[in-house]
């Protein structure tokens, strides 16, 4: 008896022993991995701009924009959303270090990501946290990978939202242009635009703005500020019922689907004549009569006026 419960002891004791030993042995293997896959990348090759500063844009007024060319913009409230903020490591616009973007729907947050880049260049002059350093930045993608990769797929086709909207659109811009990236229509809504037409805050400032209307916001933090840039849009939308916001395109203007679901919007509440509705456009009478016959507007009760139809509103809201 004595015999069995030494025996049984001494293969308990091996079985443990070789348990720790297993556990170890896993244990310098994943820290193996994990450090191999740090090095990696580490000294993962980047794409490297040839002659960088030849994209270089000046000043104007001390304040570096980079010019998205012509506008057009057609007005209605997207049901659907991407709000975007960035932040610079340089005085140029192309030099994003980090970019946050919240998905929002039908009032909701629904999704939302950040990443650290890797500026073209080791400049990190105008980075204002003290937790980036270059040594962090360096580990990260550049805008041209993390673009290609599939972070296009929450911009192109997307209705974005920005504060300082042309500037942020500017600074993609930039951004893709030095990596040889083609740039595509960028269609965008501008919370600042909103702020200065609707309220008279101290400051038109993000932080101000959040403050003010009890929204949080995090110092740093790009994804925050996205977050709180779709919350102010929505509170603004049920402020002022009334208002239609632009909704801005770069690279070309709206088709006319698009036109179309500015003309409904516009009319949703208060009958408009043909000139309200096409604005600065020229009044296109056959799109009008198109949008008449599709039961998207019908004539408002004073001559020369017209109101959107429930069905035209459905039509309307359903685009992206």
């Amino acid at each position: 008896m004595n015999t069995l419960l030494h025996y049984g002891g001494m293969i308990v004791t091996v079985l443990f022993i070789a348990a720790v030993l297993y556990s170890m042995i896993m244990a310098i293997r994943r820290r193996n991995r994990k450090q191999k896959a740090k090095e990696a990348v580490i000294k993962r090759p980047h794409v490297k701009v040839a002659n960088l500063h030849q994209f270089d844009i000046k000043p104007s007024d001390g304040y570096y924009k980079y010019p998205l060319g012509p506008e057009q913009f057609t007005r209605r409230r997207p049901r659907r959303f991407t709000a975007v903020s960035i932040e610079l490591a340089g005085e140029q616009p192309y030099s994003i270090y980090l970019i946050g973007f919240a998905e929002f729907a039908d009032g909701e947050l629904r999704d939302q990501h950040y990443f650290y880049i890797q500026p073209p260049e080791k400049d990190i002059s105008h980075v204002t946290n003290p937790d980036v350093t270059w040594d962090l930045l360096s580990k990260a993608d550049e805008f041209g990978e993390y673009w290609n990769a599939g972070m296009k797929d929450y911009f192109i086709d997307h209705t974005l939202i920005c504060h300082n909207a042309t500037y942020v659109i500017g600074c993609i811009t930039h951004a893709l242009t030095v990596f040889g990236i083609e740039v595509p229509q960028f269609r965008f809504i501008d919370t600042l635009e909103i702020a200065k037409k609707l309220y008279s805050f101290e400051s038109n400032k993000l932080e101000t703005i959040c403050d003010e209307m009890d929204i949080d916001l995090d110092q740093y933090n790009c994804l925050s500020e996205a977050r709180a840039i779709g919350q102010f849009f929505y509170l603004a939308c049920r402020e002022y019922p009334m208002y239609v916001p632009r909704l801005h395109y770069t690279q070309g203007g709206p088709s006319e689907t698009e036109l179309s679901a500015s003309l409904v919007a516009l009319a949703e509440r208060e009958e408009k004549t043909a000139a309200e509705l096409f604005e600065e456009r020229p009044v296109d009478t056959s799109l009008l009569q198109k949008l008449v016959a599709k039961n998207y507007l019908e004539p408002g009760e004073k001559e020369g006026t017209y109101y959107a139809t429930d069905t035209g509103l459905d039509f309307a809201e359903n685009l992206p």
